[in-house]
Parts: C-alpha cells; structure tokens; sequence
C-alpha cells in the first residue's frame, strides 16, 4: 500500500469516529469536570443559559403612621411588619423584598383595602379584625367586649384551630389570604369632655369607633354617640372637633398623637384588637408553592416576635401619656362590673353573626382555659 493511499484511509477512519461521537451525544467532558448542577444557570449544551428567578417586590399597605415602622418598630405591629420585611429579603437572597406604604397611602377604608387586595393593586394589606365585618363575619369572636381579659387567654384563641378556622373563614368569605394576628393590644377609652368612671359618664360623648357593627353597638349601649371615622382621619376629626372621643389600644393612642388632643383617658380593656396581614390572591397566584409556604412560616415568626414587645411598648406608652399631662383612671373591679353588664346585650349579636354552634364553641373554650388557669 503506498504512503497517499494510507493517508487516505487514516483520514477516512478520523471522520467516521468523529462522526459516531457527535451521533451518540458529543465528546466527554473535560478531565475532572462535573455536569451541571440542577436549577443552575450555566448553559446547558448547545443551548442558552436558562433566564433567573424573577424577583417578586411585595408592597405591604398599613393605615398606621410612619413612625411606627421607625428602626426595627416602635410598636408591636411596627415589630412584626419590619420583621418580616427584613427576613422575607433574606431568606430568598432578595429575590423577593417587601416594602410597606404607611398612613394610609394605598388604602385607608376597608373598601380600599379589600378592594385592592382582590384585584391586586398592592399585594398585602393590614386591617384591625373589626374593620373585615362588611365583608365577613370570620373574625367577630375577636369583637365579643369583655370576653377576654389577658394577653394569654387570647393568645390561646388564635393559636388554636378557632383562630386558624377563622382565618380559613374570612379567605373563604373575600377571596383574600389572612396570614397572621398580628398584635396590637387592649383597647382604651379617651375623650375631651370629662373623666369616665361609670357608663353614666359616657352620655352624650360623640365617640369615633370603626366601621364595625359590633363594636358600634356596644358602645350604643353604653350611652354614647357612635360615629365611625377612618383611622387615618382620626386625628383631623378629634382636631376638628367632629367627635368628642375615640378607643384604640394605647400604641395606636401614641403613634397617632390623638392623646395631645384628649386629656381624660380611662383603662377599660374593653376589647383586644388584632391587625390581621392578608395577601392578595393575585400575588399568591404567582408564587410557588415554596414560597407560599415561606410567607405563612414568616408571619407566623413576624406575629411571634410582635407578642414578646406588646406589654413592653404598653407600659411605656401609658408613661408617655402620663407624663403628657392626660388624666388616667383605672375603674374599680365594681364600675368595670357596670361597663361589662351593659355591654353583655351585645353578646347575642355576635352569637346571631357567628352562628350559635362556633359562638358556644368559643365561649366553652375560653371558660375551659381560664378554669384551668385557675
């Protein structure tokens, strides 16, 4: 065979093993090389690289001031929403990052905040369980005056498959997600026209409350002029003289400054109040089921973290208002006996919304705990 004839055939054989290899799926890797972890970015063989995770920027909407939200939170709630904001950015590398609009900016009525919740204008909204009543009655449990009379036996409530029912209710009920309670605490009476030590006291006092039919029954029955006003109108209607007085738990007294304008304030722990953070079913609609699940896990963690500052943050707001100048009574058990068995009229309005099994439920439950308390 002569040397051309051998190139020749050496040079046939190259290309039909070249051939067979690229048949059979290319070349093997480079010595000590690794495939491609899964999920990765690096682009796979003879394609593109696959695009990244899209970020998802949450945009929380709260009728609260913007001090609240000051430095790691100035309230309970302040505590809870900058909890999560800080985590959920974390946890995912900042793939997904929240921010929150204070004072009412993206919604102020409940209106505006279940609204905007069910078409998506912003992505989680945070109401006081009493402003949900136009929509669902899931969390009127929470509304019954004088049910509940310490944080535990609260706490008990909400942590237990009432609470839980509840919320399952209220998403049932509004398309909406509840995700948590957040807490805000006991509520307080202040006004501008007189100390209150009796509900004889409370007769003729135009009082702001929410938008809430339990709420403004009780304190109907207690004598006074109820007027509904937005939280974030608040200080304007007290400024404006449009209402005489209003009830909020002490942080929301402080934040909103209304105390400057109050100088009578009466401890009558009539109700507790949770603001309840719900999602939109437009944003839960995007996320996977991992990241659903890391933004129930995180406000359960936010709710958490919120409850070790209440009474902290409470003692000290009592101080600044204190020190402001208002005049503070707390009733004899005898005259909160008065505020209570007037207010008990009102229980079987909450029965009529709840329904009698899950109101007897309640009232069991909490009877059952503080017996064991005991």
């Amino acid at each position: 065979m002569n040397k051309k004839f051998k190139q020749l055939i050496t040079g046939i054989l190259s290309l039909t093993l070249a051939f067979s290899l690229t048949a059979c799926g290319g070349a093997a890797a480079p010595s000590g090389g690794t495939a491609p972890a899964a999920g990765s970015t690096a682009p796979a063989a003879g394609g593109a690289a696959p695009a990244p995770a899209e970020k998802i920027n949450i945009r929380i909407a709260s009728s609260s001031p913007t001090v609240e939200f000051n430095g790691e939170g100035t309230t309970a709630l302040g505590v809870c929403v900058n909890y999560f904001v800080k985590e959920i950015a974390a946890r995912t590398n900042g793939r997904i990052t929240a921010k929150v609009f204070p004072d009412g900016q993206l919604a102020s009525t409940p209106e505006e905040y279940i609204g905007g919740l069910q078409s998506g204008s912003f992505d989680i909204g945070i109401m006081n369980n009493g402003s949900w009543s136009d929509y669902t009655h899931a969390f009127a449990g929470l509304n019954i005056p004088y049910l509940y009379f310490d944080f535990e036996t609260v706490y008990a409530v909400l942590d237990s498959e009432l609470g839980q029912g509840w919320r399952q209710k209220a998403e049932a009920d509004t398309t909406v997600i509840p995700l948590a309670y957040f807490d805000i605490g006991f509520r307080e009476l202040t006004n501008s026209l007189r100390e209150v030590r009796t509900p004889d006291d409370l007769k003729g006092i135009k009082l702001r409350t929410m938008v809430d039919d339990i709420q403004m029954a009780a304190w109907s029955a207690l004598g006074t002029a109820v007027t509904p006003v937005a939280y974030s109108e608040l200080y304007t209607a007290l400024q404006q003289k449009m209402v005489d007085g209003q009830e909020n738990p002490v942080s929301n007294i402080v934040s909103s400054k209304v105390y400057e304008l109050q100088p009578y304030m009466t401890i009558t722990n009539h109700n507790y109040t949770a603001t309840i953070p719900a999602a939109s079913p437009i944003l839960w609609s995007k996320l996977s089921a991992e990241d659903q699940q890391l933004i129930k896990d995180l406000m359960i963690e936010a709710q958490n973290k919120g409850r070790e500052k209440t009474q902290v943050f409470a003692d000290g707001f009592l101080k600044t208002i204190a020190d402001s100048g208002v005049q503070i009574y707390e009733p004899t058990t005898a005259e909160l006996q008065q505020f209570q068995s007037k207010v008990k009229t009102v229980w079987t309005k909450v029965e009529e919304n709840m329904g009698t099994e899950e109101f007897n439920k309640l009232i069991k439950f909490v009877d059952d705990y503080m017996a064991g308390k005991k």
